[in-house]
């Protein structure tokens, strides 16, 4: 079974867009960015049995329940991983994505071990999954009708801590 309403690779090429992009039209690339249409799978059932493949990372929130973030085709993913024996579904359209630059913002809007990252939990009073790049940046996924609410909350931190920022 697939859901491909949240598959926006599957979608109409420009009948796509990220929850994010009107809160962060204007915010600094080099402090927030928009990573929402990068691939997500959710998985379910048996992890063992999935095997990421390269420029995938499997984060596993408990030994029944994961998300695989892929490079490729999301859509595609899923119906790999449902190969392999598991229930998997593209995810991206259901999550937006935030990646943070600044260790100071994430402090401030969670309380969790940011040394323990993969992980989920509360972030900006809304449960977020947590992973960190090869770059050091923060990536926070949440549900994408929270998305706009989130950025916001970023911006309003991160202009907190900019001295002389408008």
């Amino acid at each position: 079974m697939t859901l491909g309403f949240l598959s926006p690779t599957v979608c109409a090429e420009g009948t796509t867009t990220s929850p994010l992009r009107r809160a962060l039209e204007t915010a600094d690339p080099t402090v927030v960015r928009d990573l929402s249409l990068e691939g997500v799978v959710e998985i379910r059932g048996d992890l063992d049995v999935v095997a990421p493949g390269a420029g995938e990372e499997l984060v596993r929130l408990s030994s029944r329940r994961g998300f695989l973030f892929t490079d490729d085709d999301p859509a595609d993913v899923a119906e790999r991983v449902r190969a392999s024996g598991a229930l998997a579904y593209d995810a991206t359209g259901a999550l937006a994505c935030i990646a943070i630059a600044s260790e100071q913002v994430m402090r401030r809007l969670t309380d969790l071990d940011l040394e323990r990252i993969p992980t989920a939990g509360p972030f900006a009073r809304v449960t977020a999954l947590f992973r960190r790049d090869d770059e050091g940046w923060f990536r926070v996924y949440v549900q994408q009708e929270l998305g706009h609410y989130v950025a916001e909350a970023v911006l309003d931190v991160s202009r907190g801590l900019t001295p002389n920022r408008r």
